[in-house]
């Protein structure tokens, strides 16, 4: 259902995050869910959604780990060379921590740093990290200089 009135009502945050190179889910469903569903059967703009549901796109992600991309956000031990004694908890660069964040500071999540590693292996070393942009909004990059750098990027409002 798209009507999540009750859920807002309530003063729940909902905050997704869908693979853009999902080989099991197509990433076009989250999109058409959050614009045809919600957003029209609630009858509220991008704006008035992100009052309560944020969701983000993950550039080179596959099937909720790994891929091509900056796509370690938290979701995983990956990022924390698999031991949850280093797991990072800056909600700048961890999705569950900013669901936490939001939730209990009413900081919402514009962005979500992702790291890709090289070799996907912590102990390799970070290859670059970009910022994932909440929905409708997205990074774009400006073919000027190394795409592995984040000064390559820029970020725009799509409508």
């Amino acid at each position: 259902s798209g009507d999540l009135s009750a859920f807002c009502d309530q003063q729940g945050k909902h905050l997704t995050y869908h693979s853009q190179v999902d080989n099991v889910i197509s990433s076009i469903n989250s999109s058409r869910y959050y614009r045809l569903q919600v957003s029209e059967t609630m009858n509220l703009d991008s704006t008035d959604l992100d009052e309560f549901y944020r969701f983000f796109r993950i550039s080179g992600m596959t099937h909720c780990s790994g891929g091509v991309g900056a796509w370690e956000i938290g979701q995983t031990l990956a990022g924390a060379g698999g031991s949850s004694e280093n797991l990072n908890l800056d909600p700048e660069s961890n999705v569950l921590m900013a669901m936490v964040r939001c939730v209990e500071e009413g900081v919402a999540p514009d962005t979500v740093l992702g790291t890709k590693f090289v070799n996907d292996t912590v102990d390799e070393g970070v290859q670059f990290a970009r910022k994932h942009c909440r929905y409708l909004s997205r990074n774009v990059y400006n073919r000027v200089k190394d795409p592995n750098q984040k000064e390559s990027w820029s970020y725009e409002c799509r409508v």
